[in-house]
Parts: C-alpha cells; sequence; structure tokens
C-alpha cells in the first residue's frame, strides 16, 4: 500500500514520445467533476475550466478527488486503455522563463539579469530563476492569465516553505548531509535576496516562490527560444531556463517505478506535429475507474527510484522503507578503531610511501566531496558500505609495511598509466588482500556501532517534538536513518 505525507508534484527532465489513443478525445468542455464536500477540491472544475478556455484540453475521464493520505490527486473516472492522452498543456500556458520576458514587471526582470549565475550554479538554487518569474505573474494580481491557478495552490511544506525554519538537529544528527543541503538552500536564497532583491519583495515571497518550484516543476527539453529583445529583458541566464510549471498536470502526485502509470512530455503527431511545443499527459498502462494517476517522479527512463532524500529536500515527504543510505562521520569512524590500530604500525615506513598513501586520500576523499555530499563514510540500502566509503576504510586501517605498499603499488600504476581516477576505489579494493578487505569492513561495522553509542538517542528526540508537518518529516526520515544504521552495526550480517 502506498503511503505518502504530504503530496507535492514532479521535477524532472521531459522527454518526447510518439504515439497516443486517438479514441480518447480530449475535451474543451467543462469536465465533470465529482462531488466533494472539501473546498480545495470543489474548486478544481473552476480550474479545469480556466485550463481549457486558456486552450488546454483536458479528457472528459478524469477527475480531482481527495487522495487517502491527504490532499489532492488525480482519478480515473472510468476505464482509461493504455496510450491515452489525457492532458494537453499548450506552450503558452506553461508558465516560466517566457512569461518574465514578455512582461512588464521591470523590478522582477532586473533582479532576473542581476542573479549571481556562479553563486546559484555552486550552491544548487536552480529553482531561482523560475521562481522570480512565478513571484511576476503573481505580482500581477487577477490580470494574470495564471491568477485562477496561482489561487489554487496549496501551502506548501517542503525544506523552503512555510513554517521551516526551525531547529533541524535530529536531521543534523543522523542525516547531516541532507541537513547540510537544506541549511545552504536557505543560506543561499537568504543572501540572494538581501544582495538583489528590490525593496519591494519580502523574504516570505521569495520563499514561497522557490517552494513551489522545488515541488512544483519540471524540466522541459523541447522550448521556444526566446527573442533576443526578451533575452535581454531577464539575462542569458534565466532565459536558459528549461524549468516549466504545467497547470492540471501538477496535481499529478509520486509513484514508484512500479506504481506509476503515467508519461509527461511532447506528443509526436508524425506530419501533423506543428512542433507547438505543447506536453501531455499519458497513459502507460490501462487504469482502472477510481484508480490514481500516478507519475514516478525519478523518471522511468532513469531507471532508477527516486531517493528518499531528494524526495524530503525537494517535496516535502518522504516513503517508508525507502532509506537510501545513511552516514558517520570521519571522526567517528577514527575514534571507534583507534584501539584497533597499533599506533607504531608505520614507524619503519619510508616518508616517500607515507606521503603516497596521504596523496591516494587526498584523491578519494575528492571524489567523497562530489559523490556522496562531503560524506566519506556512507552505507548504502543493503547497509554495506559503497565501493568508495571500502576503499577509503581500505587505506585507513591498513596494518603494516605490507598492506600499506601494496595500496601505493595500486595507486602507482593508476597514475603511471594515467587511469581515470574514478576506477580507484574498485582497484583498491580488489587488489589489495582478503583479510584487509574485510577488516575494513568490519570496521566499519564497529564504527556504526560507535556512533550509535555516541549520539543522542532518537528517543531523547521525541521529548521535544515539532508539530510543524516539515519537522514532523525530517523526524521520520532521521528515525528510518537510525534503525538502517542499527543494520549496518550488526556484527551478525
Amino acid at each position: 500500500m502506498r503511503w505518502y505525507i504530504l503530496v507535492c508534484t514532479l521535477a524532472v527532465p521531459l522527454s518526447s514520445a510518439a504515439g497516443f489513443n486517438a479514441d480518447e478525445t480530449l475535451s474543451t468542455a467543462a469536465p465533470s467533476i465529482a462531488s466533494n464536500s472539501q473546498d480545495s477540491v470543489n474548486g478544481q472544475h473552476d480550474l479545469f475550466e480556466w485550463a481549457k478556455q486558456q486552450g488546454a484540453k483536458i479528457a472528459d475521464s478524469i477527475e480531482v478527488k481527495s487522495t487517502a493520505y491527504g490532499g489532492r490527486g488525480l482519478y480515473a473516472k472510468r476505464h482509461i486503455p493504455a496510450n491515452t492522452e489525457l492532458i494537453q498543456i499548450p506552450y503558452h500556458l506553461q508558465l516560466g522563463a517566457r512569461q518574465l520576458a514578455e512582461g512588464s514587471d521591470e523590478e522582477m526582470q532586473t533582479l532576473a539579469r542581476n542573479l549571481p549565475w556562479r553563486y546559484i550554479m555552486e550552491n544548487e538554487l536552480f529553482f531561482i530563476p523560475l521562481g522570480i518569474a512565478l513571484l511576476a505573474e503573481k505580482r500581477k494580481g487577477a490580470t494574470s492569465t495564471f491568477w485562477p491557478f496561482l489561487q489554487s495552490l496549496p501551502v506548501c511544506s517542503n525544506a523552503l516553505g512555510e513554517g521551516s525554519h526551525g531547529d533541524l538537529s535530529s536531521l543534523r544528527i543522523w542525516a547531516p548531509d541532507i541537513a547540510s543541503k537544506i541549511l545552504q538552500r536557505r543560506r543561499g536564497l537568504q543572501e540572494i535576496h538581501n544582495t538583489v532583491a528590490p525593496s519591494s519583495l519580502s523574504i516570505e515571497e521569495f520563499r514561497w516562490a522557490a517552494a513551489n518550484v522545488c515541488s512544483r516543476s519540471l524540466i522541459r527539453k523541447r522550448i521556444k527560444e526566446l527573442s533576443s529583445k526578451d533575452v535581454d529583458k531577464i539575462g542569458a541566464f534565466c532565459a536558459s531556463d528549461h524549468s516549466r510549471i504545467l497547470p492540471i498536470i501538477d496535481l499529478v502526485n509520486h509513484g514508484s517505478l512500479s506504481d506509476a502509470n503515467v508519461w509527461v512530455g511532447h506528443l509526436s503527431r508524425g506530419e501533423t506535429d506543428t512542433n507547438d511545443f505543447s506536453t501531455s499527459l499519458k497513459s502507460t498502462c490501462d487504469i482502472a475507474p477510481g484508480e490514481e494517476l500516478l507519475f514516478d517522479y525519478g523518471g522511468k527512463e532513469v531507471g532508477q527510484t527516486i531517493s528518499n532524500a531528494r524526495l524530503l529536500l525537494d517535496y516535502g515527504f518522504v516513503l517508508p522503507q525507502h532509506i537510501d543510505r545513511v552516514s558517520i562521520s570521519l571522526e567517528e569512524f577514527t575514534a571507534a578503531i583507534s584501539e584497533m590500530l597499533n599506533r607504531d604500525r608505520f614507524r619503519d615506513i619510508e616518508a616517500t610511501q607515507i606521503k603516497r598513501l596521504q596523496s591516494l586520500m587526498k584523491e578519494l576523499m575528492k571524489q567523497a566531496s562530489t559523490e556522496q555530499c562531503n560524506m566519506p563514510i556512507v552505507f548504502e540500502r543493503n547497509c554495506e558500505p559503497s565501493i568508495l566509503t571500502h576503499a577509503i576504510a581500505i587505506c585507513i586501517t591498513c596494518r603494516d609495511k605490507e598492506e600499506l605498499s601494496s595500496l601505493v603499488k595500486l595507486y602507482d600504476e593508476a597514475q603511471n598509466h594515467k587511469i581515470d581516477n574514478s576506477l580507484l576505489p574498485s582497484r583498491i579494493i580488489n587488489g589489495c588482500s582478503n583479510i584487509q578487505r574485510e577488516f575494513a569492513r568490519y570496521s566499519l561495522k564497529i564504527a556504526a556501532a560507535f556512533a550509535l553509542a555516541q549520539r543522542t538517542s532518537i528517543d531523547e528526540e521525541d521529548k521535544n517534538k515539532e508539530t510543524n508537518v516539515f519537522y514532523v518529516i525530517c523526524e521520520q526520515y532521521s528515525k528510518m536513518c537510525y534503525k538502517m544504521l542499527q543494520k549496518v552495526a550488526d556484527l551478525s550480517t
């Protein structure tokens, strides 16, 4: 049974696909929406009408209903065959850089031009350009084409959403890489607001836009290029942004690779395709009456399940039994094994050999900074150390001159033959002795147990239980990390 804590929408790349079921007619008349006591659901009737008045096409076989896990979703009113086009959103109804460039909000256009793009790239604040476009539309008020849609947006409770600026202590302990990313986004957003935003734009409005873009946007591969005049208005950086918010389609909730039953992208119509840059929602299998339409936020074409860390960071919810990895600090690892290693084991080893080992460790730590979010000691879903972590542990736990020399030899061979450094971890694991491999693995389990004993227990943290939705999710994610680390520390496995 699927279980969700919050309802959000997708932010994944789109692609082209051919073919759809022509038997399902996309209606431009008002669809028949089932009655529902919740105003948020009843209001979708007007939203459907608005979208169709703006040129969207919506099949009369779908409706908006309250979900069993909270919030809204799109559902099948009757049987829907596979490859049926259910929604088509024309390009002009896809909210993005074009509306900002063609609009008249000079303050927002100036903000877009002045964005520090290097800072945005370095701090992964890619949601800001679309956030500015969203703000420009909201500032138009009732004159905006998107006004009915903007009024329908629910409160967003993700890492940047309303009320999401409290204590992250639990997450800092059990998922420090995620806590670091959340704080990085918040600081970055505040810094940009402080330095380039106009005085008429409050930080609360900036956060609102950022939160909605993170949870409701997706990336389009096919976009219509802006004119040079429009590019000059908002700057080349914002003009190159491919992210868009798609009304109606953004009601589709997340389903895993096995549960997803719809696809999003541009449907090519062969010779009749006018290259209109429209985006469609299409069924990928038969959908039974009453079944919810679900899209995999990770993207079926990627072939991988989206991580809980990503779901928490961007969308503000997590899935149970879906933890991807857990980490301990390098300090926890070295402290745990300090009594297991002879302090004088390197006394008779040449200084040049020690320096070569240090160079090897430096390279592995560099890889950890990019591949593992600066966390060198990481355990994956199967509770085993990552390949990179295992290699780092082997280097740290080498016990004598022979083991050290074998590692240095492997490193020198890789350097002399110009072997890609990304292959180093695997070469280290496969090139060392079985005893060396297993000792490193055992040391990692000991370190996991040490970390569990040293950290604040998850039960003690419950004494100051959060009530804010996002922090409740953070607590639950922390508990998942705690339980996974317990499995890692189990010496019987």
